[in-house]
């Protein structure tokens, strides 16, 4: 699983949203676009920043003002391996943040 997102400037945002989310979600890879200066905890294996997306599994194109509910994390892992979609192609409801 991988979801993949652009950094949208608000870092409290991404401290206090996705960051439990990433914690939380070990089994899914997210990738971050994101400028120079984006401070992020370096220790976190689940977490890429600047990397292009690889592996196998379903992928979730996520703005950063979505967070996924747990039901969308839910669902998302249901999705085949060749899933490649976006919260509204997932039909469930996202934190908007």
């Amino acid at each position: 699983m991988r979801i993949v997102t652009e950094f949208d400037g608000k870092q409290q945002k991404f401290h206090y949203y996705w960051l439990p989310l990433i914690y939380k979600h070990n089994e899914c890879q997210f990738y971050i676009q994101a400028p120079r200066g984006f401070v992020y905890p370096k220790d976190i294996k689940n977490l890429k920043v600047n990397e292009v997306p690889s592996g196998k599994g379903p992928t979730l194109r996520c703005p950063m003002n979505l967070v996924p509910t747990y039901i969308a994390m839910e669902r998302f892992g249901k999705k085949k391996s060749d899933w490649d979609g976006t919260p509204e192609d997932l039909g469930e409801r996202f934190y908007e943040v």
